[in-house]
């Protein structure tokens, strides 16, 4: 009988972690809160760097893989380039109009598209609806309790379940989730021909912070991919169902929570006005672009990180993603260190399952390099998000890596 692991949570490194799995023969299970991926708009778009775009080539097969890169974002050269709210140039790492690089270039996903091809192929592995609220260990198993009452039990117990993570919780109760005293609010406006008639060149590409008075930062960042849904499907993965998304430009409005910006559930309408209002004195271009925004799309966050957690002792209950090291949204470092863990944990479980290694030596390995990787990543996000969103200095490289 072979290994077998429960996962809470098919975010992106939950489902990613489930394909790694299914591809190396591991049966797996996913339990999901909400009853299904929701619409495209709900989504943002992720930065793939080339530890993200190996751990995809890792988890996937083949044609998945080549799906993710035939739906991400047209190639650009990224310019390092900062705004004031005035739309002067302040600076930029490289000038504009330098060649593209391709082996340089970034790779931008769409959260939704993304999920839908980690969704491909595993159909009712993954359950809708049905959150991990807690769990027991009986025998060498760990049962799993679900919010319906229902149980289920596996050999392994993966917590993928985000920042309110019940399973992190529960295994790692002085796990401490920072609050860094702002909030962000999202939007997107669809990138039509009209829309680029008046929009400035240098905001399409990569993300452009823009720095305003009050410790205010709106980042903008296009989406644009490089086929649309439907034609790379039918190219590289006939089995896959991916909804159409439209070139779109994502933005981000960073503000101190003095500011009084209603986190997770606020009404769409105030939130997209609170906004408008933020940026009373900024260039119009800039309030054009948040005017003409989807209003229904809008919706807001509090920006928080995990302190690194001491070493803990490791059994067959283990942590992946933002449960264990969330982080700011500088970079991209949280989607990509959670397809990391994916990778590296599919791995790991792979090897116990073919009985190269004992289970909890295999978590163990694992647990060890996720520290270290994901650490150092949450000290690099924070030290971004000092330049960026002007928060109080909290980074601390060396100390990240203890």
């Amino acid at each position: 009988m072979g290994l077998s692991v429960i996962i809470a949570g098919a975010g992106i490194g939950g489902l990613s972690l489930a394909q790694g799995l299914r591809k190396r023969g591991v049966g797996v299970t996913v339990f999901e809160r909400d009853n299904d991926l929701g619409p495209w708009w709900q989504g943002f778009r992720l930065r793939i760097d080339r530890h993200g775009r190996g751990a995809l080539a890792s988890c996937l097969p083949a044609d998945l893989y080549d799906l993710t890169q035939a739906t991400a974002n047209k190639l650009y050269t990224p310019r390092g380039v900062t705004y004031d709210y005035l739309l002067n140039e302040t600076a930029s790492v490289r000038p504009a109009g330098v060649p593209l690089d391709p082996a340089a270039a970034a790779t931008v996903a769409d959260r939704r598209t993304l999920r839908e091809i980690l969704f491909t192929g595993l159909g009712d592995a993954v359950r809708f609806g049905e959150p991990v609220v807690g769990y027991e260990h009986v025998g060498d198993q760990v049962q799993v309790e679900l919010a319906d009452g229902g149980t289920a039990t596996a050999d392994v117990l993966v917590a993928a379940d985000g920042v309110e993570s019940a399973v992190r919780r529960r295994r790692l109760p002085d796990a401490e989730l920072l609050d860094l005293g702002t909030r962000a609010i999202y939007g997107h406006m669809l990138l039509t021909e009209e829309v680029l008639e008046w929009l400035p060149p240098g905001l399409i590409g990569g993300a452009r912070p823009v720095l305003g008075p009050e410790s205010r930062t709106l980042v903008v960042g296009s989406f644009q991919p490089q086929m649309p849904a439907a034609e790379a499907v039918a190219q590289f993965a006939p089995h896959a169902a991916l909804q159409s998304v439209p070139d779109y430009l994502k933005w981000t409005l960073v503000v101190p929570a003095a500011s009084r910006v209603a986190p997770r559930n606020g009404d769409p309408e105030k939130l997209h006005a609170t906004a408008l209002k933020l940026l009373d004195g900024w260039h119009p271009v800039l309030r054009r672009v948040v005017a003409e925004s989807r209003v229904e799309a809008t919706f807001a966050l509090s920006i928080r990180a995990m302190s690194p957690t001491p070493e803990w002792p490791s059994d067959n209950v283990t942590v992946l993603g933002d449960c264990i090291h969330a982080m700011t949204p500088v970079g991209g470092f949280g989607a990509n260190t959670a397809l990391r863990d994916a990778a590296a944990l599919a791995a790991a479980l792979a090897e116990a399952d073919a009985g190269r290694r004992e289970l909890v030596e295999a978590i163990n390995r694992y647990e060890n390099e996720m520290r270290d990787y994901a650490y150092e990543a949450i000290s690099r996000s924070l030290w971004g998000a000092e330049l960026m969103f002007r928060i109080p200095s909290r980074s601390d490289p060396e100390g990240a890596r203890a």
